[in-house]
């Protein structure tokens, strides 16, 4: 009987080592909308289990184990989903938000006193792109200090101090996009999952001008960086905001500065006509872009022969086998292209003397042994079902000393 208990365990801890666990379908889930200088946001609650015949409050604490003092009147909810407006005009949902970027919310029926959403995280930061009630300044814009001024919620005067500095964007998909919102009258926040949310950690320079003296409230904070903004140099920027709070969690966002130019358009794209690569080696096609200064250099590499020759983002050929291939470069719109023809060689072809490479701009073979007889371990492959074969093997096996010793234990 002891053997027989040692097989069932020794089988039942395969399984549970093996086999995931499975997830609960009805877990709660939370979305939120934030509005744009305000500090104030929305909680979209999911997979709650609420009775529509009674009422429900909820209360916003600054962690988990935060006793809940005051408790707020939920007035939109169906049987699984609850919607939870926290506004800075209320005093403690205002200092919960002042204070910490997480804070937790809980649900409790009024009708008998009872939780039935115990705390829940909650993201409290204000986006960076919606810290201020500007999104968007041109260059060059001038500031004064009256009415035409930065608006920051939840900060003045009285309770925090301003700084900002320039960084310049230069990944060109931003940029792109950015243009492309511009030109067509579109919504700024298409960008927002684009940006950049890695800080800057030092070289502040403090605001020319910050006003705002309310205690109370602290939500009338306005000034300028500059009396007129002036980046360093041309294309698109960020403004980044930092504001330091006195016994006040520290509030970080953006400001995006707008100095483009006039764009310049591609007229070609060319690469030199042929170049060789020996097997083992690699080499880099460089384009010409005319004119130069090119607004959009953005391009797609493609392989006519994958088999006999690769090409990566950033034109640089792996050879495959003995052969010829055509490399094509194109430009983002599809305009413009061009094409060179890559002969691959053996290794034992290759002398160091590619003439056909000599001044293209291409970086060449690097003399490096064929690949196929270069020491090193073999690809590991067949791994993830040698151990599914074994797993297997394990179970079968305890399954038929399971039954023959049933069997010895019936003849006896």
């Amino acid at each position: 009987m002891l053997k027989k208990k040692h097989i069932l365990m020794f089988l039942l801890l395969v399984v549970i080592f093996f086999i995931p666990n499975i997830s609960n379908a009805d877990e709660v889930e939370v979305t939120r909308d934030v509005y744009s200088n305000n500090g104030s946001m929305k909680f979209y609650f999911t997979g709650l289990s609420l009775d529509t015949t009674h009422e429900y409050e909820f209360g916003l604490g600054k962690t988990a184990a935060s006793e809940i003092q005051n408790w707020h009147l939920i007035t939109e909810y169906t049987e699984t989903t609850a919607t939870i407006n926290i506004t800075t005009t209320t005093s403690d949902l205002r200092n919960v938000i002042n204070q910490v970027d997480t804070g937790y919310i809980s649900i409790k029926d009024t009708s008998n006193d009872e939780i039935v959403l115990e705390p829940f995280a909650v993201d409290l930061k204000t986006p960076y792109l919606k810290l201020t009630n500007f999104t968007v300044i041109q260059n060059g814009k001038t500031f004064d200090n009256g009415d035409n001024n930065i608006q920051i919620a939840l900060r003045c005067a009285s309770n925090s101090q301003p700084f900002y500095q320039y960084e310049k964007i230069t990944d060109q998909n931003i940029i792109n996009k950015y243009k492309e919102i511009k030109e067509n009258d579109g919504d700024i926040f298409e960008l927002e999952n684009m940006l950049s949310t890695t800080t800057p950690k030092s070289d502040w320079i403090r605001w020319d001008y910050w006003n705002g003296f309310d205690s109370f409230n602290g939500m009338n904070g306005f000034g300028h960086t500059e009396n007129t903004i002036s980046v360093p140099d041309t294309g698109l920027y960020y403004m980044w905001i930092y504001i330091s709070g006195n016994n006040l969690k520290d509030m970080y966002g953006y400001i995006l500065v707008d100095n483009l130019q006039p764009d310049v358009a591609l007229e070609s794209i060319s690469l030199p006509k042929t170049a060789n690569v020996a097997l083992g080696s690699s080499l880099t096609l460089t384009p010409t872009f005319t004119p130069s200064t090119a607004t959009n250099k953005i391009v797609t590499w493609s392989s006519s022969d994958e088999s006999v020759a690769t090409v990566d983002n950033a034109g640089r050929v792996t050879p495959k086998k003995v052969g010829s291939t055509i490399i094509t470069v194109v430009s983002q719109d599809g305009n413009k292209r061009a094409t060179c023809t890559v002969t691959v060689t053996s290794a034992s072809n290759n002398n160091g003397n590619n003439n056909n490479n000599s001044g293209s701009g291409i970086i060449n073979n690097d003399g490096k042994d064929d690949p196929t007889t270069a020491p090193g371990k073999l690809p590991q492959t067949g791994a993830t079902i040698a151990l599914a074969v074994t797993i297997s093997v394990i179970v079968i096996a305890g399954i038929i000393a399971l039954i023959r010793y049933s069997r010895f234990r019936d003849i006896k």
